[in-house]
């Protein structure tokens, strides 16, 4: 099953007219690992959405949607803490992602995109 990076890169390399080998020539990767990714049969690690960014030079609405693709085809994250305010604020969400409401979700979405554009 085709992920939503999966189909992000794909797009990406034919946007680029990039055969498989270009795309993991320019990541670095092997073409397995690439045409792995856009089968959604590997998750794309830590640090790839970043460098693949990075490697096509991609800014703005181009980027967040590369992100938008990544996190959609991701089951679970991880993030490290600084605080224990932090700390408790990413427990206590774990703990109740699956039960708060589309509003509430919405409502916790725009605090933290308001966040990431300052």
């Amino acid at each position: 099953m085709t992920t939503e990076i999966g189909k992000a890169l794909r797009k990406l390399r034919i946007d680029e007219e990039e055969r498989l080998l270009d795309m993991a020539a320019r990541l670095e990767k092997s073409s397995a690992f690439i045409s792995a990714v856009e089968r959604g049969t590997k998750a794309a690690p830590q640090g790839f959405v970043e460098h693949v960014i990075q490697a096509y030079k991609l800014a703005g609405d181009a980027a967040a949607s590369l992100h938008r693709a990544a996190d959609r085809s991701r089951n679970n994250f991880s993030l490290e803490a600084d605080s224990l305010l932090a700390r408790d604020t990413a427990g206590l969400m774990a703990r109740r992602m699956n039960s708060l409401s589309d509003d509430e979700l919405k409502n916790i979405f725009q605090i933290l995109s308001k966040k990431s554009t300052k």
